[in-house]
């Protein structure tokens, strides 16, 4: 008998092995997924740090710079030393979109593409500092996390392994605020310390976006101390004072250095817990010595008041000049930093957005004037009709505005574009003078190239003030400014030097020295400038450097333009 063939089955394909093998890998999927997501925190598109691809960072880390590379590397050790000890803390993918729903900044992708839109050629990515701000984010969030109750940890004198601190203030206005912030912010990452700042009168937490994810550098209110502040009777404002810690600090350095050997830098640790290098207004002249900050390595907690914007000098620091000339080698350093780490809160930008959209989005070019007077209604009486005439010639002899005909002229309407260009001005004053005096030229008069110029300014409130409300409108109308085109702004203003910065603009500086001659002066850099500092070093404890000019050391690191400060320093700029 003949066996009959096989019976053709129609089994599925999805036998049960096949079934166990589809479960076992869609098991390993969603672990790999949940434990190690595959974007890492800087550059996830919800991330402070999106500026960069996946591929862009793992590709440019290969070729970074060496001192670049030894920064990332120390900051890498100090999260790792800092996750052996404290409280236990993770910080998982869903913790990341939680922490981005409650700290939402649209600053952060809409600010980028203003700036590319404009005539002027913006600054190139610096995926070196992006990857340095990762690293020093998984740092701040590491050590704000573990180390429990800011306040406790201070008083009980707790020391974590990788975690060091410093607290920042100043007063004033908020370009004194930001300048200063920033400045001691890029000493904060080369020092690989975690930074916070206090809310109740720098405005700089409630102003701005917070920058870590999953931490806060809000400074708790209860550590008010720290940044030396205390109520003037007379003002009923907060002041800065001194306190003697700065003079225990140093007088600390040179004791120690009197018996010093190769190895008594081991014997420094835990020494002094908290430590001072400024007078109240700056860092003091010492602060710019590499063995005043090697001593400063071994110090927990840091404190520093100010005003001023010092990143020029951290340049002439030893210590510090490789790495920052590798990481900032067009030397836009204010740049990277205000726009990487200081970015308005949703509800200022809310305002930059639609002040933009109403008055200047459709604009052909944009000028920004930033017209200020240091010495408020005393200085402005006595100044502005010359302080407007020379803005009038400088916008004139530069043709960044168009000359206008005294008297109307047919055949000029025959000869004007369709469209018609427009040229937006914007214009940041306390005062309504330069307005009107403007108007009086550019709505009265035809101009002899066709183009039409519209006038806009936000506020004028005559005189300086202070607080939540003014902090918030001044960062608006800072960086409504840094979108300009063209910008011209007032000597010794942080107001106008941070918005250039913003910007990343070399300004028009204004003459405002109420004399006969020129109009304003082609700034020779994009940086503002570090005022009332020293030109020379003071390192009793380094021979090399002690007396010398830092020009004469520091080439690039020249004194301000007469026009803009009799002393000081600022960081000569490159490819602007």
């Amino acid at each position: 008998m003949v066996a009959s063939p096989p019976r053709p089955t129609n089994r599925p394909w999805f036998t049960r092995p096949v079934l166990t093998t589809l479960a076992s890998l869609f098991v390993i999927y969603l672990v790999t997924v949940l434990l190690f997501p595959q974007v890492p925190s800087y550059i996830n598109s919800a991330s402070t740090y999106s500026d960069t691809s996946t591929t862009d960072v793992v590709s440019s880390q290969r070729e970074f710079a060496p001192h670049v590379k030894k920064l990332i590397a120390d900051l890498k050790q100090a999260t790792l030393d800092a996750e052996r000890g404290g409280q236990p803390f993770s910080f998982t993918a869903s913790d990341r979109e939680r922490w981005n729903f409650q700290n939402p900044c649209r600053a952060r992708r809409e600010l980028p593409p203003l700036y590319a839109r404009r005539k002027v050629k913006d600054v190139d990515p610096n995926p070196q500092w992006q990857a340095v701000m990762a690293e020093y984010a998984n740092l701040h969030r590491t050590c704000v996390n573990r180390m429990g109750n800011l306040t406790d940890y201070y008083y009980k004198k707790k020391s974590l392994p990788g975690c060091k601190f410093i607290t920042g203030e100043s007063l004033f206005g908020l370009g004194n605020k930001l300048s200063f912030a920033a400045s001691l912010l890029l000493y904060a990452v080369l020092t690989q310390r975690v930074v916070l700042f206090p809310g109740w009168s720098s405005s700089m937490p409630l102003t701005m976006c917070e920058p870590f994810e999953g931490s806060s550098w809000v400074l708790p209110a209860e550590l008010e101390f720290l940044v030396k502040r205390r109520i003037s009777p007379e003002t009923e404002l907060y002041e800065l004072k001194t306190t003697n810690a700065t003079a225990k600090f140093l007088k600390w350095v040179d004791r120690e250095r009197r018996h010093w050997s190769d190895s008594s830098v081991r014997k420094l640790d835990g020494k002094i817990y908290y430590g001072e290098m400024d007078n109240g207004w700056l860092p003091v002249e010492r602060f710019w010595c590499d063995v005043e900050q090697q001593f400063a390595s071994h110090v927990t907690w840091m404190s520093m008041a100010g005003c001023f914007y010092f990143m020029p000098k951290l340049f002439a620091v030893p210590l510090f000049r490789p790495t920052l000339e590798e990481l900032f080698p067009d030397r836009m350093v204010l740049t990277y930093v205000l726009r990487s780490v200081f970015l308005p809160r949703n509800a200022a930008w809310d305002r930059i957005k639609r002040t933009d959209d109403m008055f200047l989005k459709n604009a052909d070019r944009r000028v920004g004037i930033q017209a200020r007077y240091l010495n408020g209604e005393a200085e402005h009486s006595k100044l502005s009709q010359q302080v407007n005439k020379h803005i009038t010639q400088c916008l004139l002899e530069n043709s960044i505005l168009p000359n206008v005909s005294e008297v109307f002229a047919n055949e000029l309407l025959e000869m004007t574009p369709n469209p018609t260009p427009i040229i937006k001005v914007l214009i940041a004053s306390l005062y309504l003078d330069l307005n009107d005096h403007l108007s009086e030229i550019y709505l009265r008069h035809q101009t002899l190239t066709g183009e039409s110029v519209g006038l806009v300014q936000l506020t004028h409130d005559d005189e300086q003030r202070w607080g939540l409300e003014p902090d918030t409108q001044a960062l608006v109308e800072i960086i409504l400014l840094s979108l300009s085109d063209t910008i011209l702004v007032t000597p010794r203003s942080t107001f106008g030097g941070v918005a250039q910065a913003y910007g990343a603009l070399r300004p028009y500086i204004i003459e405002h020295s109420g004399q006969e001659g020129g109009s304003c002066v082609h700034s020779d850099s994009a940086d503002t400038c570090f005022q009332e500092v020293a030109t020379n070093f003071t390192c009793p404890h380094d021979s090399s450097l002690d007396g010398k000019e830092v020009s004469d050391v520091v080439p690039y690191i020249q004194k301000c333009m007469t026009v803009d400060s009799f002393n000081g320093l600022h960081l000569i700029t490159t490819g602007r």
